[in-house]
């Protein structure tokens, strides 16, 4: 055949499925981490597909050995030691040598080599790629990056967003910047993680921060260490455009929701070891900076006491998770069943935390409390396994609930019985907030649990000016959304609307972003931004939203391993474990 492709001959097989196995790891930069797309491809097999079909194929065997070594490189095998089960245990991962397709290797020489090959076997000039159904990007993306014109599209409305979020703004307005606003300027945290992107570290990195927020406070500053035109921080990309519109629509939102999400301050010693005699936790007023209550609170503490750690304070703690669990009235004793699996909030090996329940005097419900510094059980590693999961088990197991109080097995057709007919509440078990050392968790204080009541008529008000306005549309029934045959299952146990999987407060604090988001293009054009900037920052913002909406469900979970939350499982949707509500 005279115009053999490389790909019709030889592949680097293994090498773009170790390195499309290795981007499920990448938290950052990856364009899955964008927005969810369920039939994403693996930019690591897009390239090398690209590359291998529009290469001609050399046509001798060591030539064509060459070629693919050059696309797919070589793997090897790292030794590593990893902690299981508060034990160290050796293993190995597999790694990528050379080649253009790991990740990292975007611009690495070998890949303007690839563009230039490519644009030679076509006459000169860059070949162009068609993909109609392109989804999530991954190939027109690639292709791009192997330098090919590329037309891509897709009939589904949510493709082509994303399409034109990773492919079309970031192309249109490469290179270009335009001036930071004024807000991110003179934020101390934004200012120094842009700097340091910058290559500024040290001394040099504290002046510049100090001169950027200066600036943006609209005072003068002095000549110091940088020249007076050295100033990085007047104009910014895409990037840092979307980041520091982001941090807007973060602080008005904060402020608008305070009273929603209250804020306490614990009296401690920032030394662990340190024993302090303890108070009641200080709710934080919701009108002023959280720095500025704290500060008030420990005014009478001298500065050189502050500077000792074992000097106990009042220590400002946010929250960063509020932590529930379903229930259904039993079919028995009709007490109010709390729907868990497990009663572990935290379970990792420097860190373990319980959740604990009790039946109350009435025997009607169940009330918890948190047990910190859980110690580690003695045996073998599957000894501590089972002794772990018998010590946390929840009221679940298996497709059946156990009452707490009249130990009566209620089925899985009993739950979604009492669902359906309107009997699924749910009760707050513990609350997450961000310590000096980590997160911690603690009992929900009477505040918390009244903030997420919102009335209809609030909840009306909030989505009063939003097209469309409440998500109020019927969910599908019957339709496979895991891509493995299994239903989404919320209708089954009642909740048939899609504002169902979302708490009131969850639904208020989703209009309080979009109304924000949708106020951003205002306000930039106010700072002279164009048109073509507007979108591109506006439609960036928008997909920020929908991750917000992807976490922040009532169907949503935390994981105790990773002390994080997780987006909706479709697989699982039913009621199994601490929920964020």
């Amino acid at each position: 055949m005279a115009d053999r492709r490389l790909i019709e001959t030889a592949f680097p097989l293994r090498q773009a499925s170790a390195a499309s196995l290795h981007e499920k790891n990448m938290p950052h930069g990856h364009i899955s981490t964008l927005h969810l797309w369920p039939a994403r491809r693996p930019l690591a097999a897009s390239r090398a597909a690209i590359a291998a079909a529009l290469l001609p194929d050399p046509g001798d065997d060591e030539a064509r050995r060459t070629l693919v070594r050059r696309l797919g490189g070589s793997l090897k095998l790292k030794k590593q030691t990893k902690a299981e089960a508060g034990k160290k245990v050796d293993s190995t991962k597999v790694e990528g040598e050379g080649g253009v397709l790991w990740w990292g290797q975007e611009n690495v020489p070998d890949m303007a080599w690839f563009r230039e090959q490519i644009r030679a076997a076509h006459g000169g000039r860059a070949p162009r790629v068609l993909d109609p159904f392109a989804g999530g990007g991954a190939i027109p993306l690639e292709a791009m990056r192997l330098g090919c014109e590329v037309v891509a599209n897709d009939i589904n409305p949510v493709a082509w967003f994303i399409l034109k979020c990773t492919l079309e703004y970031p192309q249109r307005l490469s290179g270009q910047t335009m001036p930071l606003p004024t807000h991110a300027l003179r934020d101390p945290a934004f200012a120094t993680s842009f700097l340091k992107a910058q290559g500024l570290k040290g001394r040099w990195l504290d002046q510049a921060v100090a001169r950027m927020t200066a600036h943006g406070r609209g005072e003068a500053v002095e000549k110091d260490l940088l020249d007076d035109a050295d100033n990085p921080w007047e104009r910014a990309g895409l990037g840092w455009q979307v980041r520091a519109w982001g941090l807007w629509v973060l602080e008005e939102a904060r402020r608008e929701l305070a009273e929603r999400y209250p804020t306490y301050a614990e009296w401690q010693a920032m030394d662990p070891a340190t024993a302090v005699e303890p108070r009641p936790l200080h709710l934080l007023p919701n009108n002023v900076p959280m720095e500025d209550a704290v500060a008030t609170l420990n005014a009478a503490i001298s500065a050189a006491d502050l500077l000792d750690s074992r000097t106990p304070r009042w220590v400002a703690k946010p929250t960063v998770a509020y932590l529930w669990a379903r229930t259904v009235p039993c079919k028995s004793c009709r007490a109010s069943i709390p729907l868990l699996k497990t009663r572990w909030l935290c379970k990792k090996d420097d860190k373990r935390v319980l959740l604990e329940m009790a039946i109350n005097s009435a025997k009607n419900s169940v009330s918890f409390a948190v047990q910190s510094g859980v110690p580690d059980p003695a045996g073998t590693a599957a000894q501590r396994r089972a002794s772990d999961k018998a010590l946390g088990a929840g009221t679940m197991s298996g497709s059946s609930v156990a009452c707490p109080c009249c130990k009566t097995l209620n089925t899985k057709d009993d739950i979604r019985y009492s669902a359906m007919r309107g009997n699924l509440s749910a009760v707050m078990t513990a609350v997450v907030v961000n310590g000096p050392g980590g997160k911690e968790y603690r009992q929900p204080t009477n505040e918390e649990i009244l903030a997420p009541s919102i009335t209809s008529d609030e909840l009306a008000a909030a989505f009063g000016n939003i097209p469309f306005g409440e998500p109020v549309e019927t969910i599908p029934v019957g339709g496979s959304r895991t891509g493995g045959g299994s239903p989404f299952t919320p209708p089954q146990y009642g909740l048939t609307r899609w504002s169902d999987i979302f708490t009131p407060r969850q639904l208020f604090g989703l209009a309080t972003f979009v109304k924000l988001v949708r106020a951003a293009p205002l306000r930039m054009a106010e700072q002279s931004y164009s048109p073509e900037w507007r979108e591109a920052v506006w439609a960036l913002l928008a997909l920020a939203v929908d991750r917000i909406a992807d976490r922040s469900s009532s169907i949503a979970h935390w994981d105790v391993t990773r002390e994080s939350r997780l987006k909706f499982q479709v697989q699982h949707p039913r009621p199994t474990g601490h929920r964020m509500l």
